[in-house]
């Protein structure tokens, strides 16, 4: 047999020798028997219907078998790669071994094997042992495919890694006995959670804040009285759809960290208005292009007969849920905020911002107006609802409505800033659930668009300009911490709840704004 001068047999010792340790003279008379194959990608070195006349030790590379087409097992640097059916009876395979990443593996004929067996008997053992492997590796391969293709795909990762670079999808996937779809499925989902990854370690380092971000202790209790309330009581949530998607969405840990030390009436009333202004949101979301203005007009007409007392309106049935609810809640308000007057005017005013900017939202959706940037900014602070859950601090504090309310009027700086940190951070995390949407409202989008920027350009001027705004915040802050009495302070910690809360809740509660993470069918 021809040799290879860049090759010896001395090489297999060390690579033999915890089966069964021999001198290394006893190696040097192998050497004649013995020959390298070398193989690039896609050789076949057995065809099927031929007769396996040799054995292989694979030092580099990996071959595959195959049985009709379909790769059934795989060899990898330190595998016997020999179809053993075939060898053993010298009869046609049913198999093919073809390379699949360029190989070089030692090759040692049948009648060559025969030959040291009968001239070095001392190699019995080593042969023996070598058999045993074999057999063990394809009963060992045959219990990892016949398992869950998952568990199995995890299984070979960790044993061989990176091993599905040399393959293609069909291949894997009639390796782990599934359809390509189910592979391609597999895949996507596996690239959009190391993208997600990515974004919650990139969100993490920029999106941080040296004050807290706590919860209410009783959100648990509070998510399943919400929901009935918006499920069985208003009807806003129609069906076990939506039901579903309030509970994957986790809307009520928004409200348990905006709030977190809220009475308990409050916080329910809290966590039930925002369920609703959710609930709208999200049917604007399905209604298609034309509709979606006329909602929002139809809402706002309603809420606003609410907040008049004229509720003699003809509305539709969805439009009458959400005015329902809204009355509701409106006609308890008052007893909630120990009937404070000035406060009450100034919700009122707060809610007529929020309906008022929605409905613009909702028009330039229909109309598939894309929003300058100046206008834009003027009106998210109002439609994101981040305004209005900074207007409504007091109502998750201990303190008098009578002490908070004015001071909250007096931090008009401090809640400027808390809104547009929370519309900034919001738009960083939301840019894929607007832009899947085809929705030109987010700041990201609108800076692309107009400025003609890469995404990465605009997320890092955004990042940048949070980073200022938190800054004058942080010097605000500061300010009140060292001057201000008891009660400034405590309101001071409840807007930075509202700060902190919205992206605490965006990043590690919700599915809301990445699709990615939810359940999808297999």
């Amino acid at each position: 047999m021809k040799l290879n001068l860049d090759w010896s047999i001395i090489q297999m010792k060390p690579l033999l020798d915890y089966l069964k340790e021999m001198p290394i003279e006893e190696y040097q008379q192998l050497e004649p028997f013995f020959d390298i194959g070398n193989r690039k990608n896609r050789e076949v070195i057995l065809k099927s219907g031929a007769v396996e006349i040799e054995s292989r030790f694979i030092l580099e590379g990996i071959v595959g078998k195959f049985y009709l087409g379909a790769l059934k097992r795989l060899y990898f640097p330190g595998d016997v790669c020999v179809e053993m059916e075939s060898y053993s009876n010298q009869q046609p395979s049913r198999f093919e071994l073809k390379v699949l990443k360029e190989a070089r593996f030692t090759r040692l004929s049948f009648k060559n094997a025969n030959l040291i067996l009968d001239q070095f008997p001392k190699f019995q053992a080593l042969s023996e042992e070598l058999y045993k492997i074999a057999r063990h590796k394809e009963e060992e391969w045959q219990l990892i495919v016949q398992g869950p293709y998952e568990r199995a795909r995890i299984e070979l990762n960790r044993k061989y890694p990176g091993f599905e670079s040399s393959l293609s999808q069909k291949q894997l996937a009639s390796l782990l006995g599934v359809s390509p779809k189910t592979i391609s499925r597999k895949n996507s989902r596996e690239m959009q959670t190391a993208k997600f990854n990515r974004i919650i370690r990139y969100y993490k380092t920029h999106l941080s804040y040296p004050f807290e971000s706590k919860i209410h202790p009783s959100v648990e209790e509070l998510d399943n009285q919400t929901l009935v309330w918006g499920s069985m009581i208003h009807r806003f949530f129609t069906g076990s759809k939506d039901e579903n998607s309030y509970k994957k969405s986790q809307l009520t840990w928004l409200s348990a960290r905006l709030y977190p030390d809220a009475r308990w009436e409050n916080l329910s009333w809290l966590a039930r208005l925002f369920a609703l202004l959710f609930a709208m949101d999200d049917f604007t979301d399905q209604l298609p292009k034309g509709l979606k203005g006329e909602l929002w007009e139809e809402i706002a007409l309603s809420f606003k007969g609410v907040m008049q007392g004229d509720t003699h309106m003809f509305f539709s049935k969805s439009v009458l849920s959400y005015r329902n609810a809204f009355y509701e809640l409106w006609q308890k308000l008052p007893v909630l905020i120990q009937q404070q007057e000035s406060f009450f005017s100034f919700l009122q005013e707060e809610f007529l911002l929020y309906l008022e900017s929605n409905t613009w939202e909702a028009k330039n959706r229909d109309k598939g107006i894309v929003p300058t940037l100046e206008a834009y900014r003027q009106q998210r602070p109002f439609f994101s609802g981040g305004q209005l859950a900074i207007s409504l601090t007091p109502l998750g504090m201990i303190e008098a409505f009578s002490l908070s309310y004015p001071l909250l009027v007096r931090f008009e700086k401090l809640r400027r800033l808390a809104a547009k940190l929370i519309y900034l951070s919001n738009d960083l995390l939301s840019y894929e659930k607007e832009r899947t949407q085809g929705d030109f409202h987010n700041l990201l989008r609108l800076m692309m668009h107009h400025q003609k920027l890469p995404y990465e350009k605009v997320r890092e001027e955004i990042v940048a300009e949070h980073r200022v705004i938190l800054q004058e915040f942080l010097d605000q802050a500061q300010q009140i911490e060292e001057q201000g009495n008891e009660l400034e302070r405590s309101l001071l910690h409840q807007i930075q709840y509202k700060v902190s809360g919205a992206v605490t809740w965006s990043l590690f509660d919700t599915t809301r704004y990445h699709e990615l993470l939810k359940e999808k069918e297999q």
